[in-house]
């Protein structure tokens, strides 16, 4: 029993950090949209692709924290399961 509570204890951790990037991922949409909107308002070129290139890093952070979660929660997962045989 105490073996299927780990488990399920990393599979929510798991859980919870692809519910934080996707957060992150919704706030790097919202500054897109941000921006797109200053530049609907006709302010500088210089604020929208500043704020553009923020929302690009910030998804791109987003894709790599997305993979190294994925990569670590998958290989606690296994080698877990590989010590219960």
């Amino acid at each position: 029993m105490e073996n299927k509570q780990i488990n399920l204890e990393l599979i929510m951790h798991f859980g919870f950090s692809v519910l934080y990037v996707l957060v992150v991922a919704a706030g790097a949409a919202v500054i897109e949209m941000a921006a797109r909107g200053l530049s609907w308002l006709g302010v500088s070129d210089v604020s929208y692709y500043l704020l553009s290139g923020a929302a690009r890093l910030l998804l791109a952070m987003d894709v790599v924290l997305l993979v190294l979660i994925m990569y670590f929660s998958a290989r606690k997962l296994l080698r877990r399961a590989a010590n219960e045989n």
